[in-house]
C-alpha cells in the first residue's frame, strides 16, 4: 500500500494505492472517492460491544467500512469530516493514543478502542476517555487547524484543547498554567504536562474557543410579547 497526503494543511485528503487484495479500513463517511475495482463492506468492528464501547466513549463511529481492491489495483481517496489537517503515522508493533473523534482510517493490522482517561482527563474538560490505536500499519489522523509534531525529552506543556495524539511512552497529569488568577482570568485554563521521552501532536486551533468565538453571532429568536 502506497499514499500520498495532498493539500496540507488547509483542506488535507490521502490518497490511498491499493494493490489486489490490500485494504483500509475507515471511519464512516470518510471515503470521498474510489476506484471501481474497489468494494466496500460495512460492519461494526469487533463486535455490537466494542463497537458501541468506541462510539460511545472514543467518539468514533458505530459502522467502520473496509475499502478492498479486487481483482486489479485500485486507489481510495479519505478526507477528515471537519477542517483540519491530516497526519500519518506508521505502527510497527506500537501504540498510539489520540483525543475523541481523531482517527480517520488505518490498515486492517490496526486496532482501535477507547482509553480510560482516569479523573484528570474529566477535570480538564476533555471527558474520560482517549482513543488507543495499537498494531502494526499505516494509521492516519485528523485534527482542528494544523498539526504540530513536538519531540518531548523531559516535561512539555500543552494546552488540553490542543492535544491530537501522543505516544504512551509520555505519561501526563492535568494541572493550572499558573496561579488561581490566571486560571480563572488569563483565557488559558488548563494544560496537560506531559513528561519523558516521546512525540506529541498538537492542533492549532481549539474546538470549545472556535465554538464559543462562533456562538456570539448566533441568532436568538425571541418570542413575541403576549402584550402586544
Amino acid at each position: 500500500m502506497n499514499h500520498e497526503l495532498l493539500g496540507k494543511p488547509d483542506f488535507p485528503i490521502v490518497k490511498v494505492s491499493l494493490a489486489s487484495g490490500e485494504s483500509m479500513v475507515a471511519e464512516s463517511g470518510a471515503m470521498v472517492a474510489m476506484s471501481s475495482s474497489v468494494s466496500i463492506k460495512t460492519e461494526a468492528r469487533g463486535g455490537i460491544l466494542q463497537a458501541a464501547k468506541r462510539s460511545l466513549l472514543g467518539g468514533e463511529s458505530f459502522f467502520v467500512n473496509t475499502f478492498t481492491a479486487g481483482g486489479a489495483a485500485g486507489e481510495v481517496y479519505f478526507a477528515p469530516a471537519t477542517t483540519g489537517d491530516l497526519e500519518h503515522v506508521a505502527l510497527n508493533n506500537t501504540d498510539l493514543i489520540m483525543s475523541r473523534g481523531a482517527f480517520v482510517c488505518s490498515s486492517p493490522g490496526v486496532a482501535v478502542d477507547s482509553k480510560w482517561g482516569g479523573f484528570k482527563a474529566l477535570f480538564a474538560g476533555e471527558g474520560l476517555f482517549f482513543l488507543k490505536v495499537s498494531g502494526s500499519g499505516d494509521v492516519f489522523f485528523s485534527s482542528f487547524g494544523a498539526i504540530h509534531k513536538v519531540a518531548v525529552n523531559g516535561e512539555y506543556i500543552v494546552d488540553t484543547g490542543h492535544i491530537v495524539a501522543f505516544e504512551p511512552s509520555l505519561t501526563y497529569g492535568i494541572d493550572r498554567v499558573g496561579g488561581l488568577k490566571s486560571l480563572f482570568l488569563s483565557g488559558e485554563g488548563l494544560v496537560c504536562r506531559f513528561r519523558g521521552t516521546g512525540t506529541v501532536w498538537v492542533q492549532t486551533r481549539n474546538q470549545n474557543s472556535f465554538a464559543a468565538w462562533a456562538d456570539q453571532f448566533r441568532r436568538v429568536e425571541r418570542s413575541s410579547s403576549s402584550d402586544d
